[in-house]
């Protein structure tokens, strides 16, 4: 039985989300950005947290953890450098599996925007939540010195099936479109996307759910690989990765 997802805005822009398995019973939290609006949002949908997936340790996604475990018991796992931020239970690293009901997910390392930031991806439920490495049509900030490593970590996720749901960890959406549009104006399928962001803001929908797929086609940072993104950096003929580096330099500017 497939796993219920349950997103919605916290903080200002932040994605909170939980998981529930109709067998078991068991919620998930992924990650807590504040601690009483997941814990409200849970009762809503009538499900008690019993788990908590750290996907990195900046605070706006961790500051909620130990609130909720407090409150709710709930197991929490996530990358060791989140431990001084969060009460974890167990310390993640690439290679491990966590077991949820009937589902599984797979650890990857996908550092880049933090040293130890974790994506947690299901095959069986074409599922990956990936913190603030993929955004709708974006990606995140990425630290100094860190541009090989994102765009490793990107290049991964990118690999997934096409019909994998990303979950990000922010709505950035709208500001992320209007970026990829001024890179790449010719792409009809962007230029579509942007009109459902600019609809989607104006009636105030949170958009942080998409698809492997659909970023393909209109992500920028997906799309480093395309003649038309390696133009518009003046970057013809380089390498995707380089032109993913000055992509995102770009987007710090915009």
């Amino acid at each position: 039985m497939a796993l219920d997802l349950h997103v919605f805005r916290t903080l200002s822009d932040n994605a909170g989300a939980l998981i529930h398995d109709p067998a078991s019973g068991a919620c998930a939290a992924i990650d807590v950005p504040d601690a009483g609006q997941v814990m409200a949002e849970a009762k809503a949908q009538g499900w008690t947290i019993s788990e908590i997936f750290v996907t990195h340790a900046h605070a706006d996604h961790t500051q909620g953890v130990a609130a909720v475990k407090q409150a709710t018991e709930a197991k929490v796992c996530g990358p060791a450098d989140a431990a001084g931020q969060a009460p974890l239970d167990r310390i993640l690293a690439e290679g491990d599996t966590v077991s949820f009901g009937g589902a599984s997910f797979e650890i990857w390392h996908t550092p880049g925007h933090s040293d130890g930031h974790l994506s947690f991806v299901s095959r069986g439920e074409k599922l990956a939540f990936v913190g603030d490495v993929v955004f709708v049509m974006g990606c995140g900030r990425v630290q100094p010195g860190q541009m090989a490593a994102m765009w490793t970590s990107l290049s991964r996720l990118m690999a997934l099936p096409g019909d994998t749901r990303l979950l990000g960890g922010h709505d950035y959406t709208l500001s992320n479109a209007r970026f990829a549009v001024a890179m790449e104006p010719a792409n009809a399928a962007l230029t579509a996307r942007l009109a459902e962001a600019e609809a989607s803001k104006a009636e105030g929908r949170f958009w942080a759910l998409t698809t492997v797929a659909q970023e393909a086609a209109t992500n920028p940072f997906f799309r480093a690989g395309e003649g038309a993104l390696a133009a518009a950096v003046g970057l013809v003929g380089a390498p995707a990765g380089e032109v993913f580096a000055a992509l995102r330099e770009a987007k710090n500017r915009f």
